[in-house]
């Protein structure tokens, strides 16, 4: 695959590496299991460590080279303990990233640390020519971090995004970044 990232990036206060299987029970119990964690998501906090292990094994580390979609667990240093995750899906010359840390690393700018590096890749090395999400309106926290790095509020989806934790419909930005 042309566009496939590293394994690994490297900040001051983290490092992104591919998911593995020995994430998911750390990643569970900080992240993906957390209600909390889930409030602005379409998915709601995973039912067990099972399902957290269910993603990793198909787009982490085990399957880096044959897949277009990318999950690299975040770890804070100096302990390298997994905190949250960051994903990559590339289709063609396009690319949607997602993310999230857990409740007790919020506030802290690691999502903004972990989406530059990220897209310090996307910018210098790959062919990659456009980036989007869509964020709830209402997550300030994470509209700031896509600003931070280096994506804009492109267009407003009234009532378009279904938060899984509450079953309800809520405006959502599309962020986006396009190669100039």
């Amino acid at each position: 695959m042309a566009d496939t990232p590293p394994l690994v990036f490297e900040t001051p206060r983290l490092i992104l590496r591919a998911s593995r299987r020995a994430d998911a029970k750390t990643l569970y119990e900080e992240y993906t299991g957390r209600k909390e964690a889930t409030r602005y998501l379409q998915r709601g906090p995973h039912p067990s460590q099972i399902r957290t292990e269910m993603a990793i094994d198909v787009w982490g580390e085990a399957n880096w080279s044959k897949t277009s979609r990318f999950i690299w667990s975040i770890l804070r240093r100096p302990e390298e303990k997994p905190v949250g995750l960051f994903l990559m899906f590339i289709e063609g010359s396009r690319a949607e990233i997602h993310y999230g840390l857990g409740p007790s690393y919020w506030g802290q700018g690691l999502a903004s640390e972990a989406g530059i590096a990220a897209m310090n890749w996307v910018m210098g090395e790959s062919t990659i020519s456009e980036i989007s999400t869509i964020c709830a309106a209402e997550h300030t926290a994470s509209l700031r971090v896509l600003e931070k790095i280096g994506l804009r509020r492109s267009r407003l989806l009234s009532g378009e995004l279904l938060l899984a934790s509450t079953g309800t419909t809520v405006d959502a930005w599309l962020c986006s970044w396009k190669r100039s």
